[in-house]
């Protein structure tokens, strides 16, 4: 499908500034990274969004009292705002002897950016379908498209688009992923939410912004971490032509994913291999049989790890940032596929997760600290599988005033072949997985039996 978007109007947005808890935030109007967050400043945006079906007049008349659908939208945006002040920030670049350059955020208020777009002749049923691969007009529900973390020294930390179809509406969001992660995006979007529905300007989870919390403390934590300008200016763009790739939609259902999680722990005798993990080992060894690949190439796949309870003391409750460590597990081709089944790569993806405790961490840490590094997609090898999201993010609960979404998308940002975005589904329990791969791979997927018949 082609795209059929047109913006109609755009706006910056800035915190109302009618809210209390800007008080309690006046410490934290410079933030200090992390090297978590350091770690994403070369690659693009992250992006997340859900369908609504178009709510009826009755129902914009209750949420909007007088205004229209679209000037609701971005007055609660406003408002929740003002629990966030980081994402109407910019970066702040501040170069140390001309080989060395510190970054830290600035939470000046400058704005976020608000789009409202019209998708001509686009419907539900068309982003729903998923006998086809998502429809590419999908990626254009997004704003900020191929902006990477780093510019947010010019750009903003956050872009809303609000796309009207034919009889639904998508609210899309892009943020600067060195500024949050998963986790974070997810609670500002539910926050907007709760702003929107309600009639009050509260939220039920405060983020805490403050960063010297943060257990590992190598030097003085307010010293900025410099990273070496070569590392900065060496941009590595993603060696996969997002052109050639699909985005193929798999459903997973309660009974499938049972069957999957109990099938692997008796084969490995344990009861440690979760859902998710079950899940993902199925598909990384199906993908990889498809392929048809000599036994001796390699393959990695990429989970981010949640360090919010692992370590040790737990972070605060609603810490906004990013807490999360990109994880890898890389086995031959011939090793994942010998074993028969998946049952044994889910044991390995179970364990890899596992090892990262509160000390895994810390030596990650003071290895980076002795040499910054940051990550380039168009740097990861070759038949690479990258996990985004969790089903923990339950977009479904996320009601804007006039009912629940039916639809959780992602966008074409960090496109490569084999980023897997995951979502539950509408069925509890179930789950949807987003996964991007080459028409070649999607058609051999769907022919592939043992594949087809799990899910």
């Amino acid at each position: 499908m082609a795209s059929k978007v047109s913006i109609m109007s755009t706006w910056t947005v800035k915190a109302a500034g009618q809210s209390q808890i800007n008080q309690e935030h006046d410490n934290c109007k410079i933030i200090e990274l992390t090297p978590w967050d350091i770690l994403e400043l070369q690659i693009e945006y992250g992006q997340g969004g859900v369908l609504c079906y178009m709510p009826t007049s009755q129902q914009v008349r209750d949420i909007t009292n007088t205004s229209s659908l679209i000037d609701h939208l971005r007055v609660s945006l406003s408002r929740v705002l003002d629990f966030f002040p980081p994402l109407c920030g910019r970066f702040k670049a501040e170069e140390q002897s001309g080989t060395a350059t510190c970054f830290f955020i600035n939470c000046n208020n400058a704005g976020v950016q608000f789009s409202h777009a019209k998708a001509d002749g686009v419907t539900v049923d068309d982003i729903l379908d998923q006998s086809k691969c998502v429809p590419n007009v999908v990626g254009d529900f997004f704003p900020l498209n191929g902006v990477r973390n780093i510019e947010a020294t010019s750009k903003p930390f956050l872009g809303v688009q609000v796309t009207e179809l034919v009889d639904g509406i998508f609210i899309g969001c892009t943020a600067n992923h060195a500024l949050l992660d998963g986790s974070s995006f997810w609670h500002f979007f539910s926050s907007w939410a709760e702003i929107s529905s309600g009639s009050n300007n509260v939220i039920s989870k405060i983020p805490f912004l403050k960063r010297d919390e943060f257990p590992f403390k190598i030097n003085n934590f307010s010293n900025r971490i410099s990273i070496p300008n070569e590392r900065i200016n060496s941009y590595s763009n993603s060696t996969r032509d997002p052109t050639v790739l699909q985005q193929k939609i798999f459903h997973f259902t309660k009974e499938s994913i049972a069957k999957l999680k109990s099938k692997a722990n008796v084969e490995m005798n344990t009861t440690k291999i979760s859902s998710l993990q079950a899940v993902l080992a199925h598909i990384w060894q199906s993908v990889i049989r498809c392929r048809n690949l000599d036994r001796n190439e390699e393959t990695t796949f990429e989970v981010p790890i949640d360090m919010r309870k692992r370590l040790n003391p737990p972070l605060p409750e609603g810490f906004f940032g990013n807490a999360i460590y990109p994880a890898t597990l890389t086995v031959k081709t011939g090793e994942l596929l010998e074993h028969g089944g998946f049952e044994w790569a889910a044991l390995q993806i179970n364990e890899m997760i596992a090892s990262h405790d509160h000390e895994k961490f810390k030596c990650i840490y003071e290895t980076w600290m002795k040499d910054p590094e940051v990550l380039k997609i168009g740097d990861l090898p070759g038949n690479y599988f990258m996990l985004h999201n969790s089903p923990r993010f339950n977009f479904n609960k996320y009601d804007f005033g006039w009912g629940k979404p039916i639809a959780q998308r992602g966008g074409v940002s960090n496109m490569m072949e084999g980023k897997i975005d995951v979502s539950p589904g509408l069925e509890e329990g179930s789950m949807i997985f987003d996964i991007s791969l080459s028409p070649n791979t999607i058609q051999a997927l769907e022919e592939h039996k043992m594949f087809v018949a799990v899910e």
